[in-house]
């Protein structure tokens, strides 16, 4: 509460004015957009930014979006795993509903606004001094960067679909090139993730899953020659605030050489020592490795590959290890998008992962044997105005499980077709 008590202070105590935040970026990959990526996780996408109404240059910076839109498939609206399964989205079972592994689009035929989001922010310079973020969501996205590991602050701010959480909220100390964040801040251990102007598609790749979006800890970062980027951190494990109630230590590094303006290669690890108090639920990541490679090819074409490694161990209730008592999974993320004239842009996302003793292969489901996954997903980006984004999207799953397990349709299904439209506004 401390730290807390210590975002607010600064946050009346600071003159505060109003400046630009922007919804997408075309042609070139700008510092801001860096920055954001460094801090959220996210990409930069195109066309052209939307202008906020937040408009005036000052020390901090206020910005805002909404992200709302509809998901339907060819199985029906009321596309739920099977009846029993631990990981069942059945509002009989649970609160929540669902479109089977479409990560943020589980609620199967409702219009719904996943996104009500709200932030603040005082970057740092090249002088020593001080800054924070803050970032507050409500929506039925806040289920995912909540604290719903050691169930602490905001894990019960709402229910059912839809929740309330701080997705960011740290402060920082040193200059834009070397400095200390402390609080709760983006892990980027996948090159998807939340903030909705910088993401291209409505839905997310399957190799996002089981990849935490935000951590809480400590971390240093260093740039230097505009070439090389370096961090390091200490988290409270996965999915934990600092009350951390299961005694967890993580590690997180990442590197970044950027070869050029248009082209990065980024290595990411992440790494957690669980403590004496295993958690309620039966599994938790050691191990995840994420390598990324971004190209800006020319004015209107931009690539991006990501590869993804996971291991990890199965635990029962009591900490002891399962029957099944390793899970692992790998897989190839790839993003090519590309700007068609300055308000409309098309991309395609191609996938492959391959998962073991996770939540797409429970043991008590598919006998853990393992699965393949194919996702392709083809999105359109339209500028409607300078504050609005329609994107339409459409995405083809494909699942190959050892024992033919069946996903969709209520575990009758290896497929599915999902159809989605969405906005996003700028306030």
């Amino acid at each position: 509460m401390n730290f807390i008590k210590f975002l607010a202070t600064i946050t009346v105590t600071t003159t505060m004015a109003i400046t630009l935040f922007p919804l997408s970026v075309a042609g070139s990959i700008t510092d801001h957009v860096a920055d954001h990526v460094a801090e959220i996780g996210c990409e930069p996408v195109v066309p052209e930014p939307c202008r906020s109404i937040f408009a005036t240059k000052s020390t901090i910076e206020f910005y805002g979006w909404a992200l709302t839109g509809i998901t339907v498939n060819n199985h029906g609206g009321t596309n739920e795993y099977g009846n029993p399964g631990p990981y069942a989205y059945n509002r009989s079972i649970t609160p929540q509903s669902g479109n089977s592994y479409v990560l943020m689009l589980e609620q199967p035929s409702d219009w719904k606004l996943n996104q009500l989001w709200v932030g603040a922010k005082k970057e740092l310079n090249n002088h020593f001094g001080w800054g924070f973020r803050a970032d507050f969501n409500f929506g039925t996205d806040s289920r995912y960067p909540r604290f719903w590991g050691d169930e602490s602050f905001d894990y019960n701010w709402g229910s059912g679909d839809y929740y309330a959480s701080f997705v960011t909220l740290n402060a920082t100390l040193g200059t834009k090139n070397l400095n200390l964040k402390v609080g709760k801040f983006g892990g980027g251990f996948s090159y998807e993730s939340l903030a909705a102007p910088y993401e291209f598609f409505y839905s997310h790749a399957n190799i996002a899953y089981g990849r935490p979006m935000t951590v809480s800890g400590a971390m240093v970062e260093s740039t230097w020659n505009n070439q090389w980027t370096v961090s390091a951190a200490w988290t409270a494990g996965v999915f934990n605030s600092f009350d951390n109630s299961f005694g967890d230590n993580g590690f997180l590094g990442k590197i970044t050489r950027h070869f050029n303006k248009s082209s990065a290669l980024t290595y990411k690890i992440f790494y957690n020592n669980k403590g004496g108090n295993f958690r309620s639920y039966d599994s938790a990541t050691d191990i995840l490795n994420t390598l990324i490679f971004t190209w800006k090819i020319n004015n209107r074409w931009f690539y991006m590959i990501e590869g993804a490694i996971t291991n990890g161990k199965v635990y029962d209730k009591t900490g002891t290890i399962g029957n099944n008592s390793s899970s692992d999974s790998w897989g190839i993320n790839q993003h090519l998008i590309c700007t068609i004239n300055e308000k409309l842009s098309a991309g395609l996302r191609i996938e492959f992962l391959h998962a073991r003793g996770t939540v797409f292969d429970s043991p008590s489901v598919t006998g853990g044997q393992g699965g393949n996954l194919f996702e392709t997903t083809f999105a359109i980006n339209y500028k409607i105005n300078p504050k609005i984004m329609f994107r339409p999207e459409l995405r083809y799953d494909h699942t190959n499980y050892k024992n033919n397990y069946r996903p969709f349709g209520k575990e009758t299904h290896n497929n599915q077709l999902v159809g989605s439209l969405s906005f996003v506004v700028i306030f």
